[in-house]
C-alpha cells in the first residue's frame, strides 16, 4: 500500500501518458452538449467536442462531480494507500473544490487533504505533478502537501482566444461581456492565476497574440529553468510551431503540446492557442 496516492479533475488537462507514468487518479468533470451529459475525457474526447462545436451552435454547460461521486472515488483510493492529496481547479470558479471537501470530512478520520490550486488546465497540471513526484520520492502527506502548495505561486496560464463568447456565454468573464462589441476584430488575451481570470489585453492579429503570450513567458521565466505545455483547441500546427520556439529560447524542462480538454473547451471555445508553465 502506497503511503499517499495523488488525486485531481479532469480539469488538469493531463497528459494521458503523465497521469499513468505518475499514478494519478483523475476525476471527471462533467460536460454537456445540448440534453446530453458527458464525462469529460471519458465519454468525450478534445478532438471530437472541437469538431462539434465548430459544426452549430451549441448549448454548453459544465459541472462538479457530485458529492456521491466524490465519495465513490476516495473509497476506491482508499484501498491503494494510507492517505489522499486532492488537488482541484480553482474554486472561484467552480464548485469542484468544496464537493471534494464535503466528502473528505464523511470519510474523516481517515486523511484526505483537499488543495485548491487557484488556477486550471496545466497550470494545476503542473501542481498536481509536483505533489506526484514528491510522493514517488517517498514524502509524507504532510510534505506532498507542503509541495504542492509551494508550486502553486510559481504556475501561470495566459491563453490567446479567437472570440470571448464563449467565456462570456459559460459564465467566466461576465464583467468583460460589455466589451465583446469593442473586440469583434481582435485576439483577446487572458490569464489565470490566483483564483482569478482576467481580460489581460488584446491584440489585432494572431500573430501578435502569440507573440503577446511569448513576452508574458519571457518576462516571468527569465533565465529559470521552466515546465510548459502548450494547450490549444484545435490549433496542432501553431502549437507545434510553438513549441519549437520555446524549446529554443528557454531553459525547459518538459515541454507538452495537449488539447484541451472539453469541460475547459466551453468556455475557451475553437481556435484558442495557450500556455501553462511553471518555473522553477
Amino acid at each position: 500500500m502506497k503511503e499517499v496516492v495523488i488525486a485531481t479533475d479532469s480539469g488538469a488537462n493531463l497528459p494521458r501518458q503523465l497521469a499513468q507514468q505518475w499514478e494519478i487518479e483523475i476525476i471527471p468533470l462533467w460536460v454537456q452538449v445540448n440534453d446530453e451529459s458527458y464525462r469529460d475525457g471519458v465519454d468525450i474526447q478534445p478532438l471530437e467536442f472541437f469538431r462539434r462545436l465548430k459544426e452549430r451552435v451549441q448549448r454548453l454547460r459544465t459541472s462538479q462531480p457530485s458529492l456521491g461521486e466524490f465519495l465513490e472515488f476516495y473509497r476506491r483510493l482508499q484501498e491503494k494507500a494510507r492517505s489522499i492529496i486532492s488537488i482541484h481547479v480553482t474554486s472561484r470558479y467552480s464548485g469542484v473544490f468544496q464537493a471534494a471537501r464535503a466528502a473528505a470530512v464523511e470519510l474523516a478520520p481517515y486523511p484526505i487533504e483537499v488543495v485548491d490550486s487557484g488556477t486550471i488546465a496545466m497550470a494545476q497540471g503542473f501542481v498536481v505533478l509536483a505533489a506526484a513526484r514528491a510522493a514517488a520520492a517517498g514524502a509524507s502527506l504532510a510534505e506532498v502537501v507542503e509541495r504542492a502548495r509551494a508550486a502553486i505561486p510559481r504556475v501561470d496560464l495566459i491563453a490567446a482566444l479567437e472570440t470571448l463568447e464563449y467565456a462570456v456565454r459559460g459564465g467566466r468573464l461576465a464583467g468583460a461581456a460589455r466589451m465583446l462589441g469593442n473586440l469583434l476584430q481582435v485576439k483577446p488575451l487572458v490569464r489565470v492565476r490566483d483564483n482569478d481570470v482576467g481580460l489581460v489585453g488584446q491584440a489585432r492579429s494572431r500573430a501578435k497574440a502569440i507573440q503577446r503570450m511569448m513576452d508574458a513567458l519571457s518576462q516571468r521565466v527569465g533565465d529559470a529553468a521552466v515546465h510548459v505545455a502548450i494547450l490549444h483547441t484545435g490549433a496542432v500546427e501553431e502549437a507545434q510551431r510553438l513549441k519549437e520556439e520555446i524549446l529554443a529560447r528557454f531553459r525547459c524542462v518538459e515541454v507538452y503540446i495537449e488539447p484541451v480538454t472539453p469541460v475547459l473547451g466551453v468556455h475557451a471555445g475553437p481556435g484558442a492557442l495557450g500556455l501553462a508553465y511553471y518555473v522553477e
